[in-house]
């Protein structure tokens, strides 16, 4: 029996929905300023680490599988898109910026769009292999799940891509600024 790909495609948009919302709520937390510039620093080390779009790939990859997992997908899921929100929190908070602003930015660069639609879909394939487990129809499942997998990756990879140019175009704007200064 071939899956309602319309069924799959609503389910992913839902979820995607859900998802942002979870990260919009997660930029709402209430830090100290001594959490606040904690977080920063965190996020200020993980950026010097990026090296390449294979870097961001991999790690939004490996979150996205964890959000894949039959069962527990869902949760692992609301709680990395949380805490991310709260990274967001963070920035606003040491750097001055409303973090609906800083949230909405990487929506209207595109690549949070497509990591949003990556996320969504790999719980989606959560939600529904969990549904097939229990119906006892994981066999039939299986090859939808790892195509589902395949795809999602595919868009997660497209979104790093972008998501690294961006960051090497306003790098190279901030040096020439600097230069100019």
């Amino acid at each position: 029996m071939r899956p309602d790909v319309k069924k799959r495609i609503v389910l992913t948009m839902i979820i995607s929905a859900a998802l942002y919302g979870i990260l919009v709520l997660g930029s709402q937390a209430e830090l100290t300023p001594a959490e606040a510039e904690q977080l920063s620093n965190q996020l200020e080390q993980l950026a010097t680490g990026i090296d390449s779009p294979f870097f961001i790939f991999m790690n939004n990859f490996a979150l996205s599988l964890l959000m894949a997992i039959p069962f527990a997908g869902p949760f692992i899921a609301g709680w990395i898109v949380y805490e991310t929100g709260r990274y967001f929190s963070a920035m606003g908070i040491v750097s001055e910026i409303n973090p609906t602003l800083l949230v909405m930015l990487p929506i209207f660069l595109v690549y949070g769009l497509l990591e949003f639609i990556g996320y969504g879909g790999m719980v989606a394939g959560s939600i529904i292999m969990s549904y097939k487990i229990l119906k006892r129809q994981f066999r039939v499942e299986v090859k939808y799940y790892l195509l589902t997998l395949l795809l999602f990756a595919v868009v997660i990879l497209v979104a790093a891509l972008i998501e690294y140019y961006i960051i090497k175009v306003a790098q190279d704007f901030m040096r020439n600024i600097q230069n100019i200064i």
